[in-house]
């Protein structure tokens, strides 16, 4: 089979730059639940043809980031409040798992560095109010220890399921981040971890998770952003 150089590649690199582009201003809030999404538009927005914004949409419907209904519209899905909800348990479990099957004897004083610059990072965040940078540290604070487990299969599975809750953090960020818990939680998982201590560190984790549960179980009681797609 003879090697090819050409189209394909071009191609797949311009469908990647859409989707991305697309999913960041959906999670990010430029795209507000609800919006109407229409492929020629956004294919003139970005300079391309249809096709690579349709199958942008079509991979960001399996996300659970868009909604479509066939021959009539498509729209930057509503935020799901309680599936949401539903996903807490399953990564405490995962995020637990990953410190269970991950020796902290071979973690270095450059683990903890990065973890403690990230929780810095999250502060300065927080101070400014900047809820897209407040995630953006978060994340990267939990994904050193998942990443230290060594498994690729964990570490994407966490990444989808944590897609709509890094949506709603942005959007509520009053609610999520203002009162600055979540630096204190990160602080006592960082603790454990320095001490090599694996059953304090996962209790602290799902200390983290639980806390930040309550905080989207009282954004549910109110009811805020639950309503489904609008016609």
């Amino acid at each position: 089979m003879t090697a090819r150089h050409d189209g394909p590649i071009g191609r797949r690199f311009v469908n990647d730059s859409v989707y991305q582009r697309l999913r960041q201003w959906i999670i990010e809030g430029h795209l507000a639940p609800g919006t109407f999404l229409r492929d020629q538009e956004l294919a003139q927005e970005f300079g391309v043809s249809r096709t690579p914004v349709r199958e942008s949409l079509l991979r960001l419907e399996t996300e659970g980031l868009v909604v479509t209904k066939a021959n009539r519209w498509t729209q930057v899905a509503p935020f799901d409040i309680e599936g949401v909800m539903r996903r807490y348990p399953i990564i405490w479990t995962l995020e637990s798992y990953s410190i269970t099957v991950n020796s902290l004897d071979g973690w270095s004083s450059q683990d903890f560095s990065q973890m403690e610059q990230y929780n810095q990072q999250l502060s300065q965040a927080i101070h400014h109010r900047d809820a897209v940078l407040a995630a953006a540290a978060d994340d990267l604070f939990h994904r050193v220890f998942i990443d230290k487990a060594g498994n690729p299969e964990l570490s994407a599975t966490l990444r989808q399921l944590k897609t709509s809750l890094v949506r709603v953090e942005i959007a509520y960020y009053h609610e999520m981040w203002s009162s600055r818990e979540s630096l204190a939680e990160h602080d006592a998982i960082l603790g454990a971890l320095r001490r090599r201590d694996a059953a304090e560190a996962v209790r602290t984790i799902e200390v983290n998770w639980k806390q930040s549960l309550a905080r989207i179980q009282d954004i549910a009681t109110r009811g805020d952003g639950v309503s489904g797609p609008t016609s």
